[in-house]
């Protein structure tokens, strides 16, 4: 098998193609932006976590399941109070066919028939996909009832199952009532002015990756939970929410903690970067401002919350990750994605 040395390639940041979008989640995973590179898609070609080059070029496979549903709702609520408001509970079916229906509700909006519908939003959920005919009866039986109470409520509106409602309720409660993550997520100035703080912005990037006398660019992109920025102290700071079900004071932790065994250190240091070419362009960032990193925990079942600050140690194995990955991404694209290479 041929052997490629990382240590031969180069990246380099375009910084002039920084930009910062508000977008929608929606538009942000159309196809519009499906040929960039997230931190979720450099997941596909990490051996480590079950990566390949096949599995790279197929790209993201759409899911859908009750912990993102939760987690998505409580990004919503905190960081996006005024387009977002808690619903009603209204029997909303749990696990994928709530889902489901909620995607049904969309197509319908737009204009599709109900069969098409159904077929579209099974697709989008990963939800029966190869088995939906059969399955229509049992999407109607069990969903019709929520499918009516809630089909004209506007999409602002935040519809979670009964027992999210309530976990959902109570962990936006505790994070409000969080006076360290507050303080990040609104810093105010000694006379109790508020910095800038910006949330939910796409920024995306484009990188030049040279190997050897052969290059190709990679197209970035990333959303960021929040950022505040202070220009006078010259003090950028990136805050990223996170939900788990395990206590948060394992969060952090190397062995069993969500931030390692997800790769959320390479996550963060690959949006820090992104983030702080973005400002080097808007704000003149460079070496001498400080630059910071904090996670913000929130646990789905207890509700206990904690602020989790990003080491140096974190950023640099992030990292030394995220650049071995895109030089592997780099190759193939010069090269084609069959070949068979052992990078060392």
């Amino acid at each position: 098998m041929k052997q490629v040395k990382l240590e031969e390639f180069k990246i380099i940041p375009i910084v002039s193609s920084a930009r910062r979008l508000k977008i929608s989640d929606e538009v942000y995973f159309s196809s519009k932006y499906a040929g960039y590179i997230s931190n979720s898609k450099l997941a596909t070609i990490n051996k480590s976590q079950g990566g390949s080059p096949e599995k790279y070029k197929k790209g993201l496979v759409g899911d859908s399941t009750a912990s993102l549903q939760l987690g998505s709702a409580v990004h919503e609520l905190i960081l996006q109070p005024e387009s977002f408001t808690l619903g009603p509970k209204c029997s909303k079916p749990t696990a994928k066919l709530g889902a489901t229906i909620d995607r049904i509700k969309y197509y319908r909006k737009n204009g599709e028939s109900i069969y098409d519908s159904i077929v579209k939003a099974s697709k989008d959920c990963n939800y029966y996909v190869n088995q939906i005919d059969s399955k229509i009866p049992k999407i109607i039986k069990e969903g019709l009832g929520y499918y009516l109470s809630t089909r004209n409520l506007d999409d602002s509106v935040v519809l979670l199952n009964d027992k999210d409602y309530d976990a959902c309720s109570s962990c936006v409660k505790n994070i409000s009532e969080d006076t360290n993550i507050q303080n990040v997520l609104h810093p105010k100035d000694d006379f109790g002015d508020p910095y800038p703080s910006f949330n939910e912005d796409a920024i995306f990037l484009d990188i030049l990756v040279t190997f050897k006398d052969k290059y190709t660019i990679l197209k970035l992109k990333m959303k960021a939970d929040n950022w505040t920025i202070d220009e006078e102290n010259k003090v950028l700071t990136l805050n990223d929410l996170k939900t788990t079900s395990k206590p948060v004071a394992w969060f952090m932790n190397r062995d069993y903690g969500s931030f390692y065994h997800y790769h959320y250190y390479r996550q963060f240091a690959l949006y820090k970067m992104m983030l702080e070419t973005y400002c080097t362009n808007e704000y003149g960032f460079n070496h001498n401002w400080t630059s910071n990193g904090n996670v913000l925990v929130v646990n789905t079942v207890d509700y206990n919350t904690r602020l989790c600050r990003v080491t140096k140690k974190h950023l640099e194995e992030g990292k030394r990750e995220y650049e071995n990955l895109l030089k592997q991404i780099a190759y193939y694209e010069i090269n084609g994605y069959e070949e068979e290479v052992e990078f060392i």
